[in-house]
């Protein structure tokens, strides 16, 4: 098979446009077109669904591109390093996390990185939808949760906790919380509530609770409820990682020391192997660091 042909299908994937994939290559867009055309024929698998507006991957496409990913990357790569005035560690990276997480803790990292490597440069994502990393051409996700199965390469980072925070001002001004139970009784801040109440799970070394809050206030940021539980609106549940400095700084204060949510796992992934190019290596790395020594610290 010409490798030539499977370059360009990458490349066409890659950038969702025949012509944005002639214009890097140096070809004439009838070319781009002909040699994906001519890579279906030979394999005798249709690989790419066109229509005037849109390109999309089948099944069969989207597997022998996840797989031609990293090789073709790889060549590329050496390519680049025969030249002597070239680094491997140019380029863009794209990434996608989740919102908070993602600038809390991972831009410091990428702030970093862009200024211990200047010619490296990045295209940052922030969303917790779960984004098709093939079909819209990301390098790194930062994911929370569980991990659909795919051929994605996947490193557990570590876990996220939520823990119940509220002001001192909020907590003089109420009855005491001695148990999970009591925070039924108090104005809880939650994170997207379906109904007119939520349920906030709790567990303890040796206790678990389940808590059936009826929401004051509801949000679809973190760092909302956050700020608004500094306020004095009432108790929040949010990442522990999250409100490591309104804790240090006095302005919240635990709700119940030794009760939190069990965890969910922070995972890091990527359509090819980190060792595929020395960018993302580095990327994945250096934000990998970062990400797990920050949930590291409120580990009890």
């Amino acid at each position: 098979m010409d490798l030539d042909l499977t370059r360009i299908f990458v490349k066409v994937v890659q950038l969702t446009s025949f012509s944005k994939a002639a214009q890097l290559l140096g070809l004439p867009k009838s070319t781009v077109s002909k040699a994906v055309s001519r890579l279906e024929l030979l394999t005798g698998t249709t690989l790419l669904v066109r229509t005037t507006r849109s390109l999309t991957l089948t099944a069969a496409g989207r597997a022998f591109y996840e797989t031609c990913l990293g090789p073709i990357q790889q060549i590329e790569d050496a390519m680049k390093s025969l030249d002597g005035s070239d680094s491997l560690l140019t380029g863009k990276i794209r990434l996608t996390a989740p919102e908070d997480l993602g600038s809390q803790v991972i831009a410091p990292s990428i702030a970093r990185l862009t200024q211990k490597h200047p010619g490296l440069s990045f295209e940052l994502h922030y969303t917790d939808e779960i984004v098709d990393l093939v079909r819209d051409g990301f390098d790194l996700a930062v994911r929370i949760g569980p991990l659909r199965e795919s051929r994605m390469k996947a490193k557990k980072l570590g876990e996220i906790h939520l823990i119940a925070v509220a002001s001192e001002t909020y907590l003089k001004s109420h009855p005491k919380i001695r148990t999970p139970q009591d925070l039924e009784q108090h104005d809880c801040l939650s994170i997207n509530a379906v109904s007119e109440s939520a349920k906030w799970y709790l567990k303890s070394k040796k206790e678990s609770a389940q808590l059936n809050v009826r929401p004051r206030i509801v949000s679809n940021q973190m760092t909302s409820l956050l700020k608004m539980a500094g306020a004095g609106a009432g108790v929040a549940l949010v990442p522990s990682y999250l409100c490591i400095r309104e804790m240090e700084s006095g302005e919240l204060l635990r709700v119940l020391p030794g009760w939190r949510s069990p965890g969910f796992n922070v995972s890091l992934i990527s359509p090819l192997a980190s060792t595929s190019s020395a960018r993302l290596k580095m990327a994945s790395d250096q934000i990998g660091s970062a990400v797990a020594a920050t949930l590291s610290r409120m580990r009890e």
